[in-house]
């Protein structure tokens, strides 16, 4: 009986130590040692997510990175219509002061390299010539294109004209800018301010010019060394009295036909129009008595 006591003793006395190995042992697996990768797939919900908190303003006097922006000011005429493109394409179209200055910022421009155009319109409907110039934008920086010297509008009244006879070239420019005229092949050149308006005119004196058919255009100059571009080049033709109006020929090639008609509906109901002939009576209209001459006077 003493033996048999003493084996089931010997037997939990080994029990409790292999448990006591077991849990002490360094070997045993601890869950806070245990790392576990995880993959999820993310997906929109009907909730929308918490957004984060917005970030306190920056403190006065820090610096603030600005958005990219580019600027354009310059000089047009009083109240012009401004048109701004970027590779071709309009991006801006405002009107300029009633000073004729103007000034525009465009925003949020990627930065590059782009080909920029701008021209003007004035209050009677004429257009500029188009200044083009490259400009490299940099992102997340202000980059200003200034001292725009728009090109005047140029008109011509009559396109044809007897020698001797006045031709009037006029068009409007910034206010008081001195406007120099260029007339070719005969190299004359003349000078005239434009009013505080912007307009400005000049009556091209003829006597001295031959037969033949002349170019004109005109250059501006404001201040101390500011200067537009050349203006738009226009035509005129200056006729020896005995070559004037032939009647409904109003080319002057001996034929009435389909030319002529041409002419006669570019111009019809103006007064006084450019090209004299137009007005084959005479009575300052081009209407339908003109119309009804051309036709009995027609040879096709």
């Amino acid at each position: 009986m003493g033996k048999i006591r003493f084996e089931k003793k010997s037997v939990l006395n080994f029990l409790i130590v292999l448990s006591l190995f077991f849990l002490f042992s360094p070997f045993s697996t601890r869950a806070q040692d245990i790392n576990i990768s995880v993959s999820a797939e993310v997906k929109s919900t009907s909730t929308p997510p918490v957004p984060p908190p917005v970030p306190p303003p920056p403190p006065k006097g820090s610096y603030v990175p600005p958005e990219t922006e580019v600027t354009f000011k310059g000089r047009a005429f009083p109240s012009a219509v401004v048109t701004i493109l970027k590779n071709n394409a309009v991006i801006a179209n405002f009107e300029a002061e009633q000073s004729g200055l103007f000034e525009r910022t465009m925003r949020g421009m990627p930065g590059g390299i782009y080909n920029f155009s701008i021209f003007a319109e004035d209050t009677d409907g004429k257009k500029s010539e188009t200044m083009s110039f490259m400009v490299t934008v940099l992102e997340k920086r202000i980059t200003t294109v200034s001292n725009i010297f728009i090109p005047s509008t140029i008109s011509i009244n009559p396109q044809t004209a007897l020698q001797g006879e006045k031709i009037n070239v006029f068009g409007q420019v910034f206010p008081e800018s001195k406007v120099r005229l260029f007339v070719n092949p005969s190299d004359l050149t003349k000078e005239t301010v434009a009013s505080s308006q912007g307009k400005w005119s000049f009556d091209l004196e003829t006597d001295s010019l031959e037969q033949g058919e002349y170019k004109t255009k005109s250059k501006s100059f404001y201040g101390e060394g500011e200067q537009s571009g050349f203006s738009q080049e226009l035509t005129f033709k200056i006729i020896k009295k005995a070559e004037a109006c032939k009647g409904a020929d109003l080319n002057i090639d001996e034929k009435v036909d389909l030319v002529d008609f041409s002419i006669l509906l570019y111009f019809w109901e103006q007064k006084n129009p450019a090209n004299r002939c137009a007005d084959i009576n005479s009575d300052g209209t081009v209407d339908i008595i003109d119309f009804s001459i051309m036709m009995y006077q027609w040879t096709g």
